[in-house]
């Protein structure tokens, strides 16, 4: 072969290689020479100031190095990161049945003996678009809620007859019949919200006739009205008093490594520790800040708010993921009541937020103590000292009202925009945008809301280090001005409330939020609770005793 066949011969590789480029990402060879696709097409026409959803190839760009036998020796690495759910300020918050969105079988009973509501009112409206929640546009309230009420009972009644005729329940959520067929974990169909529930699997063949015989209507849940709304017979004897104990535990337990003794200790405490951790490096950076600008008697008084937003970041990113990064009392219990975030580990994450800050002052003490004691040496004054770690009226004229509706109205907002970050039907940012977000928000809200009272927004950044100046030998004068108990405790508290109702009564759609389920639920539930309480309280006083 010449020199020019070679020639020839390498052009065209060259050319072939140039036209067909191979995509180290996605395997697959893609035209290198094709029109780009415009953002338009990308996106499907949807735009968001949010920005885009992460593409495929984005995200295995992230995607880290794993050597072969790291998941065989560390098992809780392959697990999926939604396989519990975690209530957290890092990422959209979890979807989770609670005890009000479960009928208990009076309940259902009593809903299918008033069923066909929209009938009774002359609504035409077909019973398919009712268990979607597609409610005809009227003004008149008895024909929303008759139809309100008519596709509440479809759905619920769908769900019921899913979970008395199925064996198995998946950690998705999605049911699934071991007798009828067995599919791998990982590719198991999620319901989402909003998803009508009727393509489900149908009950066996069996089960259907016994049901239809003749005779057996005694066994049934009120067939009155079932054709047109379209409720399937349901085994009354099989369905037991309360339905929410079948789906309250649909999510595995979660797999651990546990190498060590520590390690078995951390696992029972890993999401209180990973709290307290994060509170004491956000209060310690905080307080420093303060510390650093009051010292120096120099400083721009907004650099604190941005010290204060970026230390939020910092704390989100540490135990966002274990723990949600609460940092805060007032948000933990407000998730408690509008997201389901379990009772029980109130105490465990109240304890750790208030312990992190009481530490978080000693060591900020500490880091500045020769500094902190040369400015009482030399201005004799120690109120500036007192206000780098607690809040406070800051001037004469800030009456108790003003700073009651200061603290208020910023807890108000913080909470909204949280709420917000972590609904995934509404405009959630890209992975890991969330901390930096909340972040910026609390830079926005010192900026906003420091100027009269400090801006706590947070009962344990404020009496933790009260605790911690106490016992530094400041004196109960701390604890004279009520703002301390008005302020940082009831403002926070109920703006945090406050402010959670109003996204829920204005724009979330989720069930899990007492405003969006019935009001007799939510006391039943409460009703519930409440007797379950009495009862480990009652065993514990007569162990005690």
């Amino acid at each position: 072969m010449d020199q020019s066949e070679a020639r020839q011969d390498r052009s065209r590789v060259n050319a072939r290689r140039r036209s067909w480029a191979v995509s180290r990402r996605s395997g697959s060879r893609v035209p290198s020479m094709t029109r780009r696709s415009s953002l338009a097409e990308r996106l499907g026409g949807k735009f968001t100031v949010a920005g885009p959803d992460e593409t495929p190839q984005m995200l295995l760009a992230h995607e880290p190095f794993v050597q072969p036998g790291y998941a065989d020796l560390n098992p809780s690495y392959e697990q999926a990161s939604n396989a519990k759910p975690v209530w957290s300020l890092a990422k959209p918050l979890p979807r989770v049945l609670r005890s009000g969105m479960v009928p208990t079988k009076e309940e259902l009973l009593q809903s299918r003996r008033r069923a066909q509501n929209s009938q009774r009112l002359g609504i035409d409206i077909d019973p398919n678009d009712l268990e979607r929640g597609q409610v005809s546009q009227t003004f008149n309230p008895r024909k929303i809620i008759a139809q309100v009420e008519d596709a509440r009972l479809q759905r619920e009644n769908n769900l019921v007859r899913k979970i008395l005729s199925s064996d198995t329940v998946s950690e998705t959520g999605s049911i699934q019949r071991a007798s009828t067929w067995s599919a791998p974990r990982d590719h198991l169909p999620r319901v989402e919200e909003g998803d009508a529930l009727t393509e489900s699997v149908d009950p066996p063949e069996d089960t259907h006739s016994e049901l239809s015989e003749p005779g057996e209507a005694d066994r049934l849940l009120g067939e009155q009205g079932s054709e047109s709304l379209d409720l399937p017979p349901i085994d009354e004897k099989n369905c037991p008093e309360d339905l929410h104990p079948l789906v309250q535990d649909l999510v595995e337990q979660e797999v651990h490594n546990n190498h060590t003794t520590w390690s078995v200790i951390r696992t029972q405490h890993r999401e209180a520790l990973a709290e307290s951790l994060a509170v004491f490096v956000q209060l310690t950076v905080g307080f420093c800040a303060d510390l650093a600008v009051t010292l120096a008697n120099a400083g721009n008084p907004n650099t604190t708010a941005w010290a204060w937003g970026l230390a939020t970041m910092m704390a989100i990113y540490i135990s966002g993921g274990v723990s949600g990064a609460h940092l805060n009392p007032a948000i933990t219990a407000m998730l408690w009541f509008y997201r389901g975030f379990p009772k029980r580990k109130l105490p465990g994450y109240f304890l750790a937020q208030f312990g992190g800050a009481f530490f978080a002052a000693l060591v900020a003490y500490g880091v500045y103590y020769h500094s902190i004691q040369y400015h009482l040496a030399t201005s004799l004054a120690d109120g500036n000292i007192i206000d780098s770690f607690v809040t406070s009226q800051r001037a004469p004229w800030v009456t108790p009202v003003t700073a009651f509706v200061n603290e208020f109205v910023g807890t108000v907002i913080l909470t909204i925009t949280i709420l917000a970050l972590g609904d995934d039907q509404n405009a959630p940012p890209g992975a890991g945008m969330n901390s930096l977000i909340v972040g910026l928000v609390i830079t926005c809200l010192g900026l906003t809301f420091a100027y009269q009272t400090g801006g706590a927004l947070n009962p344990s950044r404020d009496f933790g280090p009260r605790l911690a100046l106490l016992a530094l030998g400041y004196g109960t004068g701390l604890f004279e001005n009520m703002y301390w108990l008005y302020g940082p405790w009831a403002a926070a508290i109920s703006g945090a409330f406050i402010g959670a109702f109003m996204y829920d009564f204005m724009i979330f759609t989720g069930g899990e939020s007492p405003v969006n389920y019935p009001v007799e639920r939510t006391k039943r539930a409460m009703k519930k609770s409440r007797k379950k309480w009495e009862r480990r309280l009652h065993l514990a006083r007569e162990k005690r005793s």
